[in-house]
């Protein structure tokens, strides 16, 4: 009997330890469980640089220089008096307006300033007489004086006529439309008859090998004559972009595109590229001197808000970033952090603020 009693007290203890080590297990599972998991980040130090925002435009290598022939106003087209093909030399007429109210506007310039000479004539011979009858004490004061103020008032006149006369024969002469270049007529744009608005004629000359592209009046401006550029053309397979110079900017944009037509001239041009080819034109923009900077892709927009992150006694701490220009990898940050910061570069898109992460480079291991 007291045998079967110390069995089953012996069985009894053996389940306890079972039992409770059984709990003890389950207990660190639990543990494990609920433990916050670390998402792997780098951090990379903020660096101060030079940033240079760039465009890029597509355009097509022509042969020479291309010049757009355009009237200085838009008036109606009289005459087209080139065709295709046709060589120009420069400053040849190649167009003409309607210019019949300008011609009568000359017209009655002219005979303003003849008008106006012969009032000054009379009016010297008037003073002058005047002045010997002062003189001889048969003029009075007053009278001298207004024969002094009429030769002052024709004279004025005279300078008013004359300054009518010169404006009404630039009218005239921005009738008759001129090459700007010497070369031959590539396009006929207009016909006699249509409105004179954007180019009525492209010329081009022979020689040195450029590149066409039209730009926005956005950039416009970042595009004078001998800025220097870069010009990739893919059918080329050359193995670095080009150089290339702005030669020559049309001073109106395109009526039909709304894009400034702009020339470059290529620096020695190898064999491979041709006339017809699509060319990619990269120019800078705007320019940023020393900024803080930090990769483009480390700004994440959350809220409306744009972010970065750092790491703080192993947990994120977000930053609240302004920015300003860009070169495609770089950004300008203009507040929200300092040059001695260090953010987070790779993972960033996987963290939130307050979130516990493991370093694996670029700061201290959490």
């Amino acid at each position: 009997m007291m045998q079967g009693c110390k069995q089953i007290i012996a069985a009894l203890a053996v389940l306890i330890f079972v039992a409770l080590t059984a709990a003890g297990c389950g207990s660190n599972n639990v543990a494990e469980q609920v433990e916050e998991p670390k998402t792997a980040v780098e951090l990379s130090a903020v660096s101060v640089a030079d940033i240079v925002q760039k465009a890029r435009v597509t355009g097509m290598v022509k042969s020479g220089t291309t010049a757009p022939v355009m009237a200085a106003v838009p008036a109606k087209l009289e005459a087209v008096l080139v065709d295709v093909g046709d060589t120009v030399t420069e400053g040849q007429v190649v167009a003409r307006l309607e210019s019949s109210q300008q011609e009568a506007a000359l017209l009655q310039a002219q005979a303003g300033v003849e008008q106006a000479k012969v009032q000054a004539e009379l009016d010297g011979e008037n003073l002058k007489r005047t002045q010997v009858l002062f003189e001889e004490g048969a003029a009075s004061q007053q009278a001298l004086e207004m024969a002094e103020a009429a030769v002052a008032a024709s004279q004025a006149r005279l300078v008013t006529a004359e300054a009518a006369l010169q404006q009404a024969q630039i009218a005239l002469d921005n009738c008759y439309i001129k090459a700007p270049i010497s070369g031959k007529v590539a396009a006929r744009l207009l016909e006699p008859g249509t409105i004179a608005q954007g180019a009525i004629l492209t010329l081009v000359s022979g020689g040195d090998l450029q590149v066409e592209i039209g730009v926005t009046e956005q950039d416009i401006n970042y595009l004078q004559p001998g800025k220097e550029v870069t010009v990739e053309i893919p059918a080329a397979s050359l193995s670095q972009p080009l150089m290339g110079r702005v030669s020559s900017v049309s001073p109106a944009a395109d009526e039909r595109t709304r894009l400034f037509n702009v020339n470059i001239k290529l620096d020695s041009p190898p064999k491979e590229v041709r006339p017809g080819m699509t060319a990619a034109v990269t120019y800078s923009t705007r320019r940023a001197a020393q900024v803080i900077a930090v990769p483009k892709n480390a700004v994440l927009n959350r809220g409306g808000q744009n972010l970065v992150f750092t790491v703080v006694d192993g947990r994120v701490e977000a930053r609240v970033v302004s920015t300003g220009i860009d070169d495609g990898e770089k950004i300008e940050i203009s507040s929200g952090l300092t040059a001695e910061d260090k953010i987070i570069t790779k993972g960033q898109e996987f963290v939130s603020e307050g979130q516990q992460v493991e370093v694996v480079s670029g700061g201290p291991q959490s």
